[in-house]
């Protein structure tokens, strides 16, 4: 999202949920820690006693944000204040990164700027800041804040193709100054509404957003990756969540990164774009619970959204930093903020207030890297696959309406078949017939093809669904099987079959 002092943060960014979901079997470097914030670009001593602060609590890096602003195509945002800044960081210890992105879009929707135009740009900052070996490309292209359209005239979306255009040429271009230099897409928001018509916050989930940059991508014809890192914004729903409350598909959180890596999977296997069983890393870019500063001095306005305590938010950041160290497909976990912002509709989250004095979350955060470093993951944790079916594809029941028996020239019978699924998914549901027909005449006469028995299907996604078949008059009396097929929304190569109940169909009297 970029952290400005003094700058709204809107609240499509104040995202989504927690951390678990197993890390990939492979040797790897330990998570790293840092923070997302600009504060220090607005410091008289340019940041050298703030990233003094960051450093002595064990954190390694620092992100800082350099938009591309498409109406001054060469400048460099506040690169005076930034090369103090850069050098400040470096003299403490830490790694400097920066997000970099296209900004504001409704410059970009006015046709201003272009991915060629960003890459020279990229370009340039890259030989001018040798010393920054990480860039974090586009900053949640899922949201309108932050990229527009979202979504075509056709209501389909736009976003991911206009995010793989840019982020190929910023790699690209970065890849040309030093092939050395880590690229780490996209900055993805944890959530989005899929709505194109909606009255505010059009945007699009992280599930259906990585689905569509697949697509791009495969059709792009590109043989180089688009990115050496993927960078995700696991914010919980709101402040007041614990780390493990999960998000409802095709959204998701810190407790979802299973899902993440299956998206990125379904949208990337079998291409020149590794996905995390080919070692990919995540990068948790921004990360923040927002704590209550009533009564506090130095903070102005009302809060926006609800907000956690003190104490609930330093026990979750220790929660998350040992959480991360036992997936080894997270190379970074950034927190959003260091410092408060002081407006309160901004984002107060920070490991220090606004006037800067250290909360406990930062105590909690040095002691849990502390442990951490010495000794890993407290628990085996397993490794992460990917589904090869459709994720909690189950059958609820199948039962029949008004008997099993069909009536010749009478109203149709019908069957329902609920099931449950934990992802979109296409159902349907079909008969069989399990029997030999009874006789040669029954075979000759009554007997309906397999392309004519009934059949029905549903896309439907998370939960819990039905459809019903309807039985024609005349089906020959026999045995029947209900087959429910699942097929996955995000990746149609996934599927699952299950057989439901035995449909005895008796002769009419």
């Amino acid at each position: 999202m970029g952290k400005r002092p003094g700058r709204v943060v809107t609240a499509a960014t104040a995202c989504a949920a927690l951390l678990a979901a197993g890390g990939h079997a492979q040797p790897a470097r330990a998570a790293s820690f840092g923070a997302n914030d600009d504060t220090a670009l607005f410091q008289a001593d340019g940041g050298a006693a703030y990233f003094r602060q960051m450093a002595a609590l064990g954190l390694a890096q620092t992100v800082l944000t350099v938009r591309f602003a498409p109406s001054a195509p060469t400048a460099i945002d506040e690169a005076t204040r930034l090369d103090a800044v850069v050098r400040n960081a470096t003299a403490a210890g830490l790694r400097v990164v920066f997000a970099v992105y296209p900004y504001p879009p409704r410059e970009l929707q006015a046709g201003m700027g272009s991915p060629q135009a960003f890459a020279t740009w990229l370009g340039g900052v890259a030989v001018r800041y040798p010393q920054v070996r990480q860039f974090t490309v586009m900053n949640e292209p899922n949201q309108t804040a932050f990229l527009r359209p979202q979504f075509s005239a056709a209501r389909t979306n736009v976003s991911a193709a206009t995010t793989g255009v840019y982020l190929a040429a910023a790699y690209d271009a970065l890849k040309a100054v030093d092939p050395a230099i880590e690229v780490i897409g996209v900055g993805l928001s944890p959530r989005g509404n899929d709505d194109p018509r909606a009255p505010s916050n059009v945007s699009t989930s992280p599930v259906r957003f990585l689905a569509a940059l697949g697509r791009w991508y495969r059709a792009s014809g590109r043989t180089q990756p688009l990115m050496d890192g993927f960078s995700f914004h696991p914010y919980p729903v709101q402040a007041t969540d614990p780390v493990d409350k999960p998000y409802v598909w095709p959204n998701a959180g810190l407790a979802n990164l299973g899902r993440i890596k299956q998206a990125l999977w379904d949208a990337f296997d079998g291409t020149p774009q590794p996905t995390t069983v080919g070692g990919l890393k995540l990068y948790l870019d921004e990360v923040g619970w927002q704590v209550d500063t009533t009564g506090l001095a130095g903070y102005v306005g009302r809060e926006n959204v609800p907000v956690t305590d003190e104490a609930s938010q330093a026990a979750i950041y220790g929660q998350l930093v040992r959480l991360a160290a036992c997936d080894t497909d997270v190379a970074e976990v950034n927190f959003f903020g260091f410092y408060d912002d002081r407006r309160r509709t901004g984002f107060q989250a920070g490991l220090y207030r606004a006037d800067g004095t250290p909360r406990p979350s930062a105590s909690a955060v040095e002691t849990a890297i502390g442990e951490t470093t010495l000794t890993g993951c407290s628990h085996f944790q397993p490794p992460w696959a990917p589904a090869a079916g459709v994720v909690g594809a189950d059958l609820v029941r199948s039962r029949a309406l008004g008997r099993t028996t069909a009536v010749a020239g009478g109203s149709p019978t019908t069957v329902a078949v609920a099931f449950d699924v934990a992802e979109g998914a296409r159902v349907t549901a079909t008969l069989e017939r399990v029997d030999a027909p009874e006789s040669a005449l029954a075979r000759l006469l009554s007997v309906p093809e397999a392309a004519d028995l009934p059949s029905a299907g549903a896309a439907v996604a998370y939960g819990r669904g039905e459809v019903t078949l309807v039985l024609p008059p005349g089906l020959a009396s026999g045995r029947y099987e209900v087959v429910v097929r699942f097929a996955a929304e995000a990746n149609d190569r996934r599927t699952t079959g299950l057989r439901g109940a035995i449909l005895l169909v008796r002769p009419p009297p």
